[in-house]
């Protein structure tokens, strides 16, 4: 009676472990997801780009968006990348620039991510 006490015990706090880690990553993946849904509404708004936003998302490292972000050149970045399409509105909510750099770091030359077909 003893024993299976302990071992309900230790399948709980397993089970709660696997679900604490499931959530968490969920929660970083979303970020991302939800930055590329802004990158692409903001990239069809201005009128489309030849490249899909993960090869625009491979033409730097991590640490070069990381630089771009924090020098808020990201949306001119992007232009760049992109001669083709109108000028991208600047993002002014700082919890969508946020989730773009998110996506733009996942899908980074360096970062080790490949997209989903």
């Amino acid at each position: 009676m003893k024993g299976e006490n302990k071992m309900k015990k230790k399948r709980q706090l397993f089970l709660a472990i696997v679900l604490g880690i499931s959530i968490f990553n969920a929660t970083a993946y979303a970020d991302t997801f939800k930055g590329e849904r802004i990158l692409n509404n903001m990239i069809m708004d201005a009128g489309g780009c030849k490249l899909p936003e993960f090869r625009i998302a491979m033409t730097h490292s991590k640490q070069e968006w990381k630089d771009i972000y924090e020098a808020g050149e990201m949306e001119a970045e992007i232009n760049k990348i992109c001669p083709n399409m109108k000028q991208l509105p600047k993002i002014e909510n700082p919890d969508y620039k946020k989730d773009v750099f998110d996506y733009l770091e996942y899908y980074s030359s360096d970062g080790g991510s490949l997209p989903k077909c």
